[in-house]
């Protein structure tokens, strides 16, 4: 393939990935770099560089999962370079920073929401990932299969059981209030 043709299909490429997805993988890269925005700004530029200097015919026809995946291990690259991933440390992701709402905010709904990605911040790692590109990120079970390397079984498992987990910590929550 000459220079031209593929530098102008890769621009078209990239345009497109800024319009469809530059704001949610800033979002769900800023997710893997604990809130960290500037960082996951900065990895979301890399991705769209190697994107632009990749074949496009690699990644035309699986762009989402694609651009998710190379933020995915870009942003655990950053971690591991700053020995802050450790998946087995369950203390410090018990102790992990949460989202509280704005108490000024009474309505029940936006209560409960906030609430819910409170308690999906509690889970392992690996189920947040899943329970976020599922419900933040509108990826198929296909997609998040290819952005995390798992099955696409695994993921239905994970998000059964991540689901599952949710479920449990609410009706204890509410059981707790009624009383």
């Amino acid at each position: 393939m000459s220079g031209q043709p593929h530098q102008d299909e890769a621009s078209l490429l990239v345009r497109r990935a800024l319009d469809q997805y530059e704001s949610n993988l800033i979002a769900y890269t800023a997710g893997v770099l604990n809130g960290d925005f500037e960082r996951a700004r900065d990895v979301v530029q890399d991705s769209l560089l190697k994107l632009y200097l990749t074949d496009p015919e690699k990644v035309r026809d699986n762009l989402k999962a694609w651009l998710f995946t190379v933020c995915r291990n870009r942003a655990l690259d950053i971690l591991r370079k700053d020995h802050r991933l450790d998946l087995g440390n369950e203390d410090a992701l018990a102790g992990a920073v949460s989202f509280d709402p704005d108490p000024a905010e009474n309505a029940d709904s936006h209560e409960l929401h906030a609430r819910i990605w409170e308690l999906v911040e509690k889970l392992r790692p690996n189920q947040r990932e899943v329970i976020r590109l599922k419900f933040m990120h509108d990826c198929s079970y296909q997609q998040i299969a290819d952005v995390t390397g798992l099955t696409v079984g695994n993921v239905g498992f994970i998000m059964h059981v991540a689901i599952k987990k949710l479920r449990e910590h609410l009706n204890r929550e509410l059981a707790t209030r009624s009383n």
